[in-house]
């Protein structure tokens, strides 16, 4: 139900509450014509009038002030009063307060209080010469009275009507509001998981195919020389596909649901270490402590990116060294050597580390030295810490 929606019911009823509010003034007419007709012609048009103003006051108020201000009008000029067909000046006034437009409301309670004053006014004039008790101001009085009760009790009844519709309206759009903002938040959650998976399938790929390209290019010229050095490598390129294709498909369960795996998922550390040793990479590790569970998946994949770039980009003459040290903070650095001038720049396998690091809340630096090494290093704090 929209905020709108909620003022269907006040400002333009269905067919359905037309016949209602049609059948209730033809009721109600009836009857206010009836008691009129046995005061005078005029009293009994009077009991018409507002009585149709009760019939239309839902659909058109203005319409029903018309119809009301001229039978209230039509009784003054007369001078006869027709006090059941008056009562309808209370349902007319009801509109008026609880109206959605502040300019009809402040109107109709304008209108109401006139409306006291219009009558006490009469009835003092009427009064006068009196030799009752009290005289004209026990008239005024009673009438002040009874026209405060119909017109601006009937307004009143009306603005509380109001804010309990308006205290609704909000309520609907709060929630609307609330639901929104619960949608756009998902969809982000999702775009980002989508995100974190490209990430982690670019990394997948490209640590594979690196080694896959190298061993394949050592088993060639192997081939001729040293049959079980090239049958090594063949059996390297194997594993690591088949590897890949595992990784794969554990990313792709994770497109249809993201609790089926998590970024640990994708193998540990020394299973790196191996499979690019096997490449012909010779890495020293130096290891202090283990990774909290939290930031395991996030220094694995920092890692594999790290050794790619540097099989890919490095001179692999030189030892790729690793150095873990666990604690508050954990402290990953991958040190090797830069090869030719095409070294890795900020590219998707760097800015895919940098967001995972920062997802993880940690800080990282990439990029060359002085004395011609490529250093990555990252800092990744242990759930909790502060």
């Amino acid at each position: 139900m929209s905020a709108a929606g909620a003022w269907v019911e006040d400002d333009r009823p269905g067919r359905r509450g037309l016949l209602v509010d049609v059948a209730g003034a033809l009721a109600f007419g009836s009857f206010a014509v009836f008691v009129g007709s046995a005061q005078s012609g005029w009293s009994a048009l009077a009991g018409g009038l507002l009585a149709a103003a009760v019939a239309v006051r839902r659909g058109w108020w203005w319409a029903a002030v018309a119809l009301a201000v001229t039978a209230g009008l039509l009784q003054v000029v007369v001078g006869d009063l027709n006090i059941v067909a008056d009562l309808a000046f209370a349902p007319v006034a009801f509109t008026l307060g609880a109206h959605r437009s502040r300019a009809v409301r402040q109107a109709g309670l304008v209108a109401s209080l006139l409306g006291v004053a219009g009558a006490a006014t009469w009835a003092g004039v009427e009064a006068t010469g009196s030799q009752g008790t009290g005289g004209p101001a026990l008239a005024v009085a009673g009438m002040a009275t009874a026209a405060a009760l119909v017109l601006v009790g009937g307004w009143v009844t009306g603005y509380v009507r109001w804010q309990r519709r308006e205290a609704l309206r909000a309520h609907l759009d709060a929630q609307l509001r609330a639901a929104e903002e619960r949608r756009l938040r998902d969809l982000v959650a999702i775009e980002r998981d989508r995100l974190r998976i490209a990430a982690d399938m670019h990394d997948v790929i490209a640590h594979s195919w690196a080694v896959v390209a190298a061993q394949a290019d050592g088993a060639r010229y192997a081939m001729r020389t040293d049959p079980a050095a090239a049958e090594d490598a063949l059996g390297v390129i194997g594993e690591t596909a088949r590897g890949a294709m595992t990784d794969v498909r554990r990313l792709l369960g994770r497109l249809r649901d993201a609790e089926l795996a998590a970024d640990d998922d994708l193998g540990g550390p020394d299973e790196l270490v191996t499979r690019m040793r096997a490449s012909g990479m010779t890495v020293d590790v130096h290891r202090e402590g283990t990774p909290d569970h939290a930031v395991a998946g996030a220094a694995r994949l920092v890692l594999a990116e790290a050794l790619t770039n540097a099989l890919k980009h490095g001179d692999l003459s030189v030892p790729v060294r690793i150095e873990e040290v666990g604690g508050p903070v954990h402290r990953l650095t991958v040190t090797n050597r830069r090869g030719s001038p095409g070294a890795p720049g900020e590219g998707h396998g760097l800015r895919g580390m940098r967001e995972r690091v920062e997802r993880a809340g940690g800080r990282l630096t990439a990029g060359p030295t002085a004395d011609g090494r490529w250093v990555v290093d990252a800092e990744l704090p242990r759930a909790g810490a502060s």
